[in-house]
């Protein structure tokens, strides 16, 4: 099943300063998700996908993105996993 993918652009925090972060996101059904990484496993893509909140996601007038997401990301950190 292939999804409509869309861009998203969030404030996030990074090493204790705020900064600006564009994403991948995903619909599905009511639920929506930003996609943090993905890689390629033969035919198959592997996402990492995080779960976000879609009340909090505008619509943007902008070239840059499809969507401005008005709250914080916070992402993980590959070294603290």
């Amino acid at each position: 099943m292939r999804r409509k993918m869309y861009t998203v652009r969030s404030l996030t925090v990074d090493k204790g300063k705020n900064s600006v972060v564009d994403l991948c996101l995903e619909f599905d059904g009511n639920r929506a998700f930003v996609v943090w990484d993905k890689i390629l496993f033969g035919e198959f893509e592997l996402k990492a996908r995080l779960e976000i909140d879609p009340r909090r996601l505008k619509k943007a007038r902008s070239s840059v993105c499809d969507f401005f997401y008005r709250g914080e990301l916070v992402l993980p950190r590959p070294e603290n996993n």
